[in-house]
């Protein structure tokens, strides 16, 4: 316990002497400077897999449906698309004219590449083209896609995979393919300095509007006081996951801004491998035990600073929704009852796992906390920081029958382009981070999936969020609001209703003052 007070202490101390740094004057930017929170685990948008990647990697990357700012759905590199009657069709009309940022046009040889390559190699796309039987190149610009059931998840998720360029691919080869990735996005990749930056040029000859921003560089800068403290000294423009201690700090500010994307991203929760029958957690008693051993109101108060959303599971705007879920109470003497009636008067030992960089706000504070309250009814727990590249691999491990894993991470609740993509990701037998398995809930996730039937879908939702809630699938803590800082003389457009965290530079403007 010390040891965490000492954590909220020094986090305490960084704020204060942060917040004694005089603030530049803001000035236009020519070249755009972001910082964001972490480095992507690729360049090359066909392998990537984790959401925190796409807030850089999507700046040069097109999937054949464009998302707008809102969140809505419109054309992009195919210019329509018709499904059959069965659902069990969708046949793609490609557009005309548009360029890689290699000069390659795009055709249908791509498409089909893009989707060999996604389906061999990124568990992302597996998950996304798991309904997916065959893909038909009809003719340079039409193609099909054959499902084995309908699979309403995948017009929402923008036709399944990032587009990559079959021409570049066989003239450079796999190794200078990944380093430097072309696609047909608004901005094409300049310069990777491993550790320390991207750099991003426009592409003169993209295929829709340009943006107005000529030139970004996004910095990697994991620590959260620091990314701060660039936006205040000047050195950067723009920074993603602004640290809440200090939100009102920079809203109070002159020359600088707040923008917040709210409700639409992963809810970060306590995550349970459940398949190994040899940990203590594999009783459902237990992982009731420590749900009910959180108070919830207190980290958001206290640590979270009452800016998140904490929702049962899904958001009151998604299909499904059910308001007669109820959160878990804080109930630390029910908690102990529960883990001496499953055996365990004493407690155990418990090693909590969570990402020390990543894409959500306090994310070592708020696993200390869950910690504190663990603690409290005899769950001795280690909390084990890990960067982002070994954390989302153990994620993806916690499948494995002899898996020993609790995390605390972005988890798939509220925030999914529909809530049955996120019940497949994270719930379903096969989705890359689903540590939880349950046969039952297994069969209501597929149904949901093929339904067409928006009234029928959005029963069947209900009915799998309802098994997850009664199994304590997993402990929802908080739903992200992410917070953009920013000079005053810059808007962002963050994109809304959708699972990822996108910093796209194309919905950027600079002003000048």
């Amino acid at each position: 316990m010390g040891k965490r007070k000492m954590l909220f202490s020094l986090t305490t101390v960084l704020i204060i002497g942060f917040l004694s740094v005089p603030w530049a004057r803001s000035a236009p930017a020519k070249k755009l400077m972001v910082a964001v929170g972490h480095e992507p685990g690729t360049m090359d948008q066909s392998l990537s897999s984790a959401g925190a990647d796409s807030a850089v990697v999507e700046n040069w990357a097109d999937f054949p449906i464009y998302r707008e700012p809102s969140g809505d759905l419109k054309p992009g590199i195919v210019t329509s698309w018709k499904m059959s009657q069965d659902g069990k069709e969708i046949e793609f009309t490609l557009r005309k004219g548009v360029k890689f940022h290699s000069g390659d046009p795009l055709t249908v040889k791509d498409i089909q590449f893009s989707f060999d390559r996604g389906k061999a190699k990124n568990p992302l796309t597996q998950s996304r083209l798991r309904s997916v039987e065959r893909f038909e190149a009809i003719d340079d610009y039409h193609y099909k896609i054959h499902f084995k059931k309908p699979d309403v998840t995948f017009i929402p998720n923008r036709g399944g995979m990032a587009i990559v360029s079959k021409t570049y691919y066989d003239r450079v080869g796999e190794e200078k393919f990944v380093k430097q990735p072309v696609g047909t996005g608004p901005y094409k990749f300049v310069r990777h300095e491993p550790g320390e930056y991207v750099d991003i040029e426009r592409f003169e000859d993209y295929w829709g509007e340009k943006p107005s921003v000529k030139e970004a560089r996004f910095y990697f800068i994991a620590e959260n006081t620091t990314r701060l403290a660039k936006l205040k000294s000047g050195e950067v423009d723009l920074i993603g996951n602004c640290p809440y201690p200090l939100v009102k700090e920079v809203e109070k500010s002159p020359g600088f801004k707040i923008i917040k994307l709210a409700s639409n991203h992963p809810t970060v929760s306590v995550v349970f491998a459940n398949r190994n029958p040899k940990t203590p957690w594999h009783d459902k008693r237990v992982r009731l035990a420590m749900a009910y051993a959180i108070d919830y109101d207190a980290i958001l108060k206290n640590v979270l600073y009452d800016i998140p959303n904490h929702w049962v599971f899904l958001a009151p705007y998604e299909l499904g929704y059910d308001p007669g879920l109820k959160h878990y109470p804080y109930d630390p003497k029910k908690a102990r009852e529960l883990l001496t009636e499953a055996g365990y008067p004493k407690g155990f030992d418990l090693k909590l796992y969570y990402r020390i960089t990543g894409t959500y706000p306090m994310s070592a504070e708020v696993p200390e906390a869950v910690a504190a309250y663990f603690e409290a009814v005899g769950i001795r727990t280690k909390t084990i920081g890990e960067e982002y590249i070994p954390a989302l691999s153990r994620q993806r491990a916690a499948k494995s029958p002899e898996a020993e894993y609790v995390g605390c991470f972005g988890h798939g609740r509220s925030g999914g382009v529909d809530p049955s993509s996120n019940l497949n990701i994270f719930y379903s037998k096969d989705g890359p981070f689903s540590a939880y398995y349950n046969e039952e809930l297994e069969k209501v996730i597929n149904e949901a999936t093929a339904a067409i039937n928006d009234n029928n879908r959005g029963e069947l939702i209900k009915k799998a969020v309802k098994i997850i809630d009664e199994d304590v699938a997993s402990i929802p803590i908080f739903n992200t609001v992410i917070v953009y800082g920013m000079k005053k003389n810059i808007d962002f457009k963050p994109t809304q209703k959708f699972a990822l965290e996108l910093l796209l530079i194309k919905d950027v403007t600079v002003s000048e003052q």
